[in-house]
């Protein structure tokens, strides 16, 4: 019984050491990292990736003027893009989400997509892409560990992906895991978050109110 106990005490010890090791790489590196690309990601990833790009993607442009990607641990992964039709010249918030979570899915290629779509005026995307723009300038990799740098372990929260299409330079992305709360980056998130709110409101229109133009307005400030 001894034995049991100690071996608990020290996996209560060692989830709370993980959680710390989190928080202080969280505080101390509050910027988006770089996005893996197909040769430094495992073979798992690039399996898992590509259904999601199939599945989740589907019907998106593969050039949106920026892209907000949520991948969870345990609900179903999601997708907002705004799109710029240049028939039309018009600019549209879509969202896609995952009736079923594609991880782990032996059946994956018939998960079904809730899709969303309303336009965004000219103006809003101008702000937000803005936003997203500085945010992605910023991505660096966190230090090695012998320099101060943390190994960060999630077990239950999300990967959030960025991605602005800048003209002249094409497609950049940056991620982050659960950002904590009071970070620039949870900020980023919530922002992120907003959006896909306003993608199912089904409004004929969206333009951001004056709360949200301010809330982006701000992180511009804190993240130049």
């Amino acid at each position: 019984m001894n034995r049991m106990n100690k071996i608990y005490q020290f996996a209560i010890i060692l989830i709370l050491l993980c959680n710390i090791g989190v928080i202080k790489a969280q505080n101390n590196y509050d910027h988006l990292e770089p996005v893996g690309g197909i040769y430094d990601i495992y073979d798992f990833q690039f399996e898992y990736y590509s259904k999601v790009r199939n599945v989740l993607f589907n019907g998106l442009t593969d050039k949106p003027e920026i892209r907000f990607q949520v991948m969870p641990s345990f609900t179903p992964e999601n997708v907002l893009d705004i799109e710029f039709d240049r028939n039309n010249d018009k600019y549209f918030l879509t969202y896609h989400i995952c009736e079923q979570m594609i991880w782990h899915n032996e059946k994956c290629e018939k998960v079904k997509v809730q899709k969303f779509k309303t336009e965004i005026d000219k103006e809003s995307v101008k702000l937000i892409k803005s936003l997203f723009s500085i945010a992605i300038a910023q991505v660096r990799f966190p230090p090695p560990v012998e320099e101060g740098g943390m190994i960060t372990i999630g077990l239950d929260g999300k990967n959030y992906y960025f991605t602005v299409n800048e003209y002249g330079y094409g497609i950049k992305s940056g991620t982050v895991w659960s950002p904590n709360k009071g970070t620039k980056m949870n900020k980023l998130v919530a922002i992120g978050n907003k959006l896909i709110e306003l993608a199912k409101s089904n409004k004929e229109l969206v333009k951001f109110d004056n709360e949200l133009q301010k809330d982006i307005e701000r992180l511009i400030e804190e993240l130049k």
